[in-house]
């Protein structure tokens, strides 16, 4: 819970004892001094949205898994379905993961239901790098580039407000894949988040991230600091990705696309916006 941002972050938590996550991501922070999430049922994530609801605004499903990748994929839908029929709020998803028909079936009922109640819905799809010279990042379970790409595209026509999410923005990954991406999915995209590459000095992350080790350019925009958006006390290594957010901020000045490397910050730019769009309307 966060208070402070007034938002809920959900997941499905762990997949079992031996697996965090089915993508296993090589950027991911859980991997370090990160505290998972506690595995609990669909019904019991609600019970403690409810006992709680004075305290946030908006849902995160979100955070240490992700929580529609196969094999819970139904189950993922299952929880954001019961969010807006017994919760009533907004919110936001985040994944890896394409979804087949009968998964859009329920994710546009989802949406019919959002709408109706005149709550906000943000899917964000999640791609951290589209050449094949970074495939290393992404173990061969997670759909390939182009297919999120194209399910991000989905997400705008089922009504969903469309979020592309290049996170976190990594130094390995030249900036113009960025671009790149940006560049494919411009045209059905309200947000685009980037975020800062948390990782710990010897430890896991840094080891399948860097290879073949940390370049002295690269050095000179990592800082020592917790994490902005989670309670866990740990000293992380902070590459803010500088020069990436600028050039990438930018971009979508140019094309007139909502940016930030924060999702509260990009949610209320965003709305700005829509409320401005309608005042001249």
């Amino acid at each position: 819970m966060d208070k402070d941002k007034g938002r809920a972050m959900v997941s499905l938590g762990p997949l079992n004892e031996n697996r965090h996550c089915a993508f296993e991501c090589a950027w991911c922070y859980v991997q370090d001094d990160f505290e998972s999430y506690a595995s609990l049922e669909v019904d019991n994530i609600i019970d403690y949205l409810r006992c709680n609801q004075n305290k946030y605004k908006i849902v995160y499903v979100s955070g240490d898994t992700d929580s529609f990748a196969p094999p819970r994929t139904g189950k993922g839908l299952n929880l954001l379905y019961k969010i807006v029929t017994e919760i009533g709020c907004d919110l936001l998803f985040t994944t890896r993961a394409t979804f087949s028909k009968e998964h859009c079936e329920r994710l546009k009922q989802i949406v019919e239901i959002q709408t109706k109640q005149n709550k906000m819905l943000y899917a964000c799809m999640s791609i951290t790098r589209l050449s094949d010279n970074y495939a290393y990042l992404e173990p061969n379970s997670i759909p390939s580039p182009s297919s999120r790409i194209e399910t991000l595209k989905n997400f705008k026509e089922l009504g969903f407000v469309s979020v592309l999410a290049m996170r976190p923005l990594l130094p390995v990954v030249n900036v113009n894949d960025y671009l790149q991406i940006l560049d494919q999915a411009k045209n059905f995209v309200d947000i685009v988040l980037g975020e800062a590459f948390y990782f710990i000095r010897g430890k896991t992350v840094e080891k399948r991230v860097f290879p073949n080790g940390i370049l002295k350019e690269w050095e000179n925009d990592i800082v020592k600091k917790t994490m902005d958006f989670d309670n866990n006390k740990s000293q992380w290594d902070v590459w803010q990705a500088t020069d990436h957010k600028e050039i990438i901020q930018t971009k979508c000045n140019e094309l007139d696309i909502v940016f930030s490397m924060y999702s509260d910050d990009a949610i209320k730019k965003f709305l700005a916006k829509k409320q401005k769009l309608c005042m001249n309307s």
